[in-house]
Parts: structure tokens; C-alpha cells; sequence
């Protein structure tokens, strides 16, 4: 994940998220999107954010308050990690207690100086959950070390937030989340850069695979008003919007399409969400997380996004599929974004299916 802050001319949405310390997994540039957002705060799940020192950006995971000293450069780079490490002697060696997926991080021990190359990985308890594969999306708690001492590095997810939503396949650890079953615990030791990881230095890695994340809304459907924009999915859950022969509503409206039953979407939370934008007026798609083929997070903040998008969210569940119409007023305005494919003061239509909280 590479992130930039960008100086843009007053009024224009930013398309790049501003740089925290971080420690990161994966470091693919993220492409840049042009809607919901004034202030875009956006990150691609297929980038993986993972540990963030002190502070876990765009998961909302993490302890509560950045630490500059908790920041490492990183030194040499491996080769990352393109298929499933194997275990041996080090990734068998680091010693984990505690429940799987629970509230409290695992007790973890090993000798410090331990060392692996080429990266080793070891499964110490076996899940009984799906096999994962490329594209796919899970949830995942984990802590990360360095191996030279032994100092916790950071930790999303056990007792530090939230598990996070990250990418199967790739490189890096998304690699070795391809060769794990839902439920794993794994073990894994290397160089950081082979991991995925950006500290520098030799680290050591506990994960559990805590759940496999939807692609699409697994609500239950709704009833629909007529008067109001509907909605069909295709097979693969993208939606399919038409809008009605009637008159736009005069303030943003926000209707359930599919009800979920997770967790509450507060104002401030990051959420994994698909969506697909089009104009009131005609139909016309100006921006789909569909078409670029995997789902973004959003932080759901007004600032960040516009305040349609914001408060058609707001107070809704993870696996809830949602269509807001938003109002020019709390959209884009008179002044969209250079490009996006938005008029001047149009109406807008979003569906967004949330498919998980960070």
C-alpha cells in the first residue's frame, strides 16, 4: 500500500489518502477512484493494510494512539513469497497458546535471533472452515515481532480492534493466506519484505483466520418501493438499478434492499463495502466498485465522504445491501469532480452492499 497527500485546489475531492506511520503489508500502488467521496479516504482491500504501529489505518483495528517510535524503515528486500511457504525448524519452533479467533491476544514465545530463508510457515492449529483461494476475502487477527528481540511489533484484531479484511493471493502474505483453511492458526518467520511486510528485518508472524468475508450482501431482500429507484442483482451480485418514471425525492432517502444482521455502521467506522454510483436522471453509471473488479473500504465520515453516501449508512448492518438516492445538495453540488461523469447539480443513486466493519 502506497498512500500520497496530495495539494488540491479548494473544493476538489483528494484522491489519494494521506500518508499515516504504518506498518504495511503489500505495497501495490492503490488506483485512484472518483466517487463517493469530497475527501477521499480509500483503500482497495486487494492491497491488504495490515499492522499499523500504534495505529491501525483505514481497519480501524490497532491501539488507540499513534507511537512514532513504534515506526521502522525498511532494509533489505526479499523476494516475496509467491506460493506457500513450507514450515520448518524456526515457524515450528515459535510457541502459541490461547483460543483461536478470541478476544485476548496469544500468549506467543520463541527464541530471539530466529531466522528463515527462504520464509517458512507453519500451521499450528488447523481450522475446520473452507479452503481459501485466490479472490477470495478474510477476516484476520494477528501480532507481528521482530525476531532479532522479540518485541511486539503491533497486533489488529484479538484484543486490538477488529480482525482485518485482507486479500487472498498475490504475493507476500497474501500468498500464504492462499494455502489456509477458515480457522487456522499459522505461525510464520522470514524476512518482512518476503512477508509482505515493511518493518525491516526479520519478523515473526501469528495469524488466525478468523472468517471468509462475502463478496456481495447476504441479507435478507426486502420489499422495495416502486417509487423509488429498484433493484436486481446479477448471479454475481452486482446490481442492476432502475430508476422509476417519477420525480427524484427532494431529500436524500435511504431503503434497505436486503437486510443484514452484523454488526451497526457507526459514523466514523471503516467499512468493506461494493457500490455502484448512477445519475437520477438517465441512469448512467459514473463510478462502480464492480467494474474495477474488487471491493474498496470507505471510512464513513462526513469530511471524507459526501454527506449522502454518509448518511444513507449510517445506523445500517454489515451484509446489508442499501440504495440511496442523494440529493445535489448532499452530493457533488454545482461543482462535481473534473471528469467523474457527474452534471452540475445531479442526483445521484448509489446501491452499496456492506460487507464487513473495520
Amino acid at each position: 500500500m502506497r498512500q500520497t497527500d496530495t495539494a488540491l485546489p479548494p473544493g476538489r475531492p483528494r484522491t489519494h489518502p494521506v500518508r499515516p506511520a504504518v506498518l504495511v503489508v503489500d505495497t501495490t500502488p492503490a488506483p485512484r477512484s472518483k466517487v463517493p467521496v469530497k475527501r477521499l479516504r480509500l483503500l482497495p482491500i486487494a492491497l491488504v493494510p495490515a499492522v499499523v504501529l500504534g495505529l491501525a489505518a483505514c481497519s480501524g483495528s490497532g491501539s488507540s494512539s499513534p507511537s512514532a517510535s513504534a515506526t521502522s524503515a525498511p532494509t533489505a528486500t526479499a523476494t516475496p513469497i509467491t506460493a506457500c511457504p513450507k514450515p520448518g525448524s524456526a515457524s515450528k519452533a515459535v510457541d502459541i497458546s490461547g483460543a483461536v479467533g478470541g478476544d485476548t491476544a496469544p500468549k506467543v514465545t520463541f527464541d530471539k535471533g530466529i531466522t528463515a530463508d527462504p520464509a517458512q510457515a507453519s500451521v499450528v492449529t488447523k481450522g475446520s472452515g473452507k479452503a481459501l483461494g485466490e479472490g477470495d476475502y478474510v477476516q484476520v487477527s494477528y501480532s507481528v515481532y521482530q525476531a532479532k528481540d522479540a518485541k511486539k511489533l503491533g497486533t489488529v484484531g484479538f484484543d486490538q480492534g477488529n480482525p482485518q479484511v485482507l486479500s487472498v493471493g498475490g504475493s507476500g502474505f497474501g500468498a500464504l493466506l492462499a494455502c489456509s483453511h477458515v480457522g487456522d492458526r499459522i505461525a510464520a518467520v522470514g524476512e518482512s519484505s518476503a512477508l509482505g511486510f515493511t518493518t525491516g528485518g526479520e519478523i515473526v508472524v501469528v495469524a488466525d483466520v478468523v472468517a471468509q468475508t462475502p463478496t456481495k450482501a447476504t441479507g435478507t431482500p426486502k420489499d422495495q418501493d416502486p417509487k423509488l429507484p429498484t433493484v436486481e442483482d446479477k448471479a454475481n451480485g452486482e446490481p442492476e438499478i432502475t430508476i422509476p418514471d417519477t420525480a427524484a425525492p427532494n431529500t436524500t432517502t435511504a431503503e434497505v434492499i436486503k437486510q443484514g444482521d452484523g454488526a451497526t455502521i457507526a459514523e466514523g467506522d471503516t467499512a468493506l463495502v461494493q457500490y455502484k454510483g448512477v445519475l437520477y436522471d438517465g441512469g448512467k453509471e459514473f463510478d462502480s466498485s464492480w467494474s474495477k473488479g474488487a471491493p474498496t473500504t470507505f471510512t464513513i465520515a462526513n469530511g471524507q465522504l459526501i454527506k449522502g453516501f454518509v448518511t444513507g449508512l449510517v445506523g445500517q448492518k454489515v451484509g446489508s445491501q442499501v440504495m440511496i438516492v442523494v440529493t445535489p445538495e448532499d452530493g457533488y453540488g454545482a461543482t462535481p469532480q473534473e471528469g467523474s461523469g457527474i452534471p452540475a447539480n445531479a442526483t445521484l443513486v448509489f446501491v452499496v452492499d456492506i460487507l464487513a466493519k473495520g
